[in-house]
């Protein structure tokens, strides 16, 4: 079995630091189904238990919106303690924030910063002032070795486009593959070409993972093509896997996620499967060599 570097791991405490949307276990209902099931706390020691049968080289964390996410970063780090487990962190943060330099600044001091995420993207290419502000608040990220993730749907990627040309110097991740919307055959072409537009900047690589919060009740058949799309669009040396755990158990569980790219990827080359497994995401979170 090849080594993991999940690339998409949420660990939380709602007693200490909450998250918004598990503190009102309604609020995005719509979005993932009932989740009062989630548990109040996930560290990555509760990580390691679920993964155990599987041999795990690393986690790349993901704030799920905690309140005060320099804590929970702090925090998250601080759970790497111990485990014999590499740990990076990618936190959460809104680039139109008058505070947004100083906090960028305050989060790349933590030894296993890796990048900052944005849940959507403001329009490009106007003459607004914000539009400004926000692509030079994300430009600074270069300057500290942080790599942007960008949460959008698939009716923004043209705006995800326009990032990734406006920002060259930076490193631009697309969650959640592009989180499409309209599950059709139709869609799913659509998708892929626009996905293929995305992918055509240098600077562009995605994360292939939440597959319970884009489809709800998956089956391998029915991810497949929309996994592969992703795959043609950016190459196995920028795309990446994760499991979004713990939300993906309201869906499958891990050996179940991993048992269903393994057999998507049959295809692939024994040096793209590590790609995909681990070297992708080390190459574009940790700036380290895969090997």
């Amino acid at each position: 079995m090849r080594e993991i570097l999940d690339c998409n791991v949420h660990l939380w405490d709602q007693r200490d630091d909450p998250v918004f949307w598990l503190a009102d276990r309604t609020m995005v209902r719509d979005m993932i189904g009932d989740y009062s099931s989630l548990p109040d706390v996930y560290t990555l020691a509760d990580y390691r238990r679920e993964t155990s049968d599987h041999p795990m080289r690393g986690v790349i964390w993901s704030d799920a919106g905690a309140a005060d996410p320099l804590h929970a970063a702090a925090w998250a780090q601080r759970q790497a303690d111990g485990q014999d487990l590499e740990l990076w962190l990618v936190t959460l943060a809104d680039p139109a924030s008058a505070g947004w330099p100083a906090f960028v600044r305050s989060f790349a001091e933590l030894d296993r910063a890796a990048g900052v995420r944005i849940r959507t993207v403001a329009a490009l290419g106007g003459s607004g002032s914000d539009d400004e502000q926000v692509t030079r608040h994300l430009g600074l990220l270069a300057g500290h070795g942080l790599t942007l993730t960008v949460e959008a749907g698939g009716d923004q990627l043209d705006q995800v486009l326009r990032l990734a040309r406006a920002l060259p110097q930076v490193s631009i991740v697309l969650d959640h593959f592009g989180w499409p919307g309209d599950l059709s055959e139709v869609g799913r072409r659509e998708h892929a070409e626009r996905l293929k537009a995305v992918a055509s900047v240098p600077n562009t690589a995605t994360r292939i993972d939440a597959l319970g919060t884009v489809f709800g009740d998956w089956t391998t058949d029915r991810v497949r093509p929309w996994l592969l799309a992703a795959l043609d669009a950016f190459g196995p040396h920028r795309c990446m896997l994760g499991s979004d755990l713990p939300i993906e158990r309201l869906r499958s569980g891990f050996a179940a996620l991993y048992d269903c790219y393994t057999d998507v990827f049959a295809g692939c080359a024994p040096h793209e499967l590590d790609d995909l497994w681990h070297g992708t995401a080390a190459r574009w979170y940790t700036g380290a060599d895969p090997s």
